[in-house]
């Protein structure tokens, strides 16, 4: 008991130094650890979220392209295969019996240049079979017909597009005459078309 009794500082200081030195092992080896696996883990899961909002934005952009793949369809089924001229002209002799106002005259050029690209000023050629028909119609008949008839025009089945128009006498010229007279007006539009290819028929 002695013996123990002359040894137990030594022993009480000898733990006390372990005790220390796993504390301070704890302290700079585990704890740190701890510290990088907790921050590990919070980083996972902000890029667990971060990819959970890339997956969204490519599953919207996915169905968006769906989406704009067949209103392309759509519009591409609107368009007559070849410049179908005759079939327009006939189109416009029915809106001008619908619509009470007379076509005079009308020209037309067939425009080579790709109408899209030029739109979208894009140096990738887009829908590089579709062509366009630029033409210039005089119409008579009241205010009111020839704006039915440009209106009539533009919900043909095929795609037209009304790009400017003038009369001959002033809107207020005819309001200060008489409301309902005879007026001649320049009606500029395009109408498209698809090229016709041999692998297409």
């Amino acid at each position: 008991m002695e013996q123990f009794n002359k040894y137990r500082s030594p022993i009480v200081l000898g733990v006390l130094i372990l005790f220390l030195m796993l504390f301070a092992f704890y302290m700079l080896g585990v704890q740190p650890t701890n510290k990088e696996i907790s921050a590990q883990n919070a980083e996972i899961s902000q890029l667990e979220k971060e990819a959970e909002i890339l997956q969204t934005k490519i599953n919207e952009l996915k169905s968006s392209a769906t989406s704009l793949d067949s209103e392309q369809q759509e519009l591409l089924a609107a368009l007559p295969k070849g410049d179908d001229s005759e079939g327009l002209i006939e189109d416009l002799r029915a809106v001008g019996m619908s619509s009470q106002a007379r076509l005079k005259d009308v020209s037309f050029i067939l425009d080579e240049a790709n109408p899209i690209q030029q739109m979208t000023g894009s140096a990738k050629v887009l829908f590089p079979m579709v062509k366009q028909i630029k033409m210039t119609a005089v119409v008579e008949g009241t205010y009111t017909s020839i704006r039915q008839w440009m209106d009539e025009l533009q919900m043909l089945a095929r795609i037209v597009n009304v790009d400017s128009f003038n009369f001959q006498q002033s809107y207020e010229e005819r309001s200060a005459n008489s409301p309902e007279s005879i007026l001649t007006a320049n009606v500029a539009f395009t109408a498209y078309y698809e090229v016709v290819t041999p692998s297409s028929n």
